[in-house]
């Protein structure tokens, strides 16, 4: 479960120490995200097939848990 805290409650160290991690992240997504070439359309056909079975409806358990219904 995540628990929403109040920043300042944490010592200033701390506090940037984590600023400077997600600007680390943020600045590393986006520039990964300028160098990648998209993907050409069609570049697996002949490779792979999409089996039957993926359109099979999921079972109850699973699609429990997309609607966030886990466990009942």
């Amino acid at each position: 479960m995540i628990r929403a805290i109040d920043v300042s409650d944490l010592p200033e160290p701390l506090v940037e120490a984590i600023e400077s991690l997600v600007d680390t992240y943020r600045r590393k997504i986006s520039s990964a995200a300028d160098t990648q070439q998209p993907r050409p359309i069609g570049w697996l056909k002949g490779q792979w097939e999409l089996p039957e079975t993926f359109f099979d409806p999921l079972p109850d358990d699973v699609v429990d848990a997309f609607e966030g219904r886990a466990g009942e």
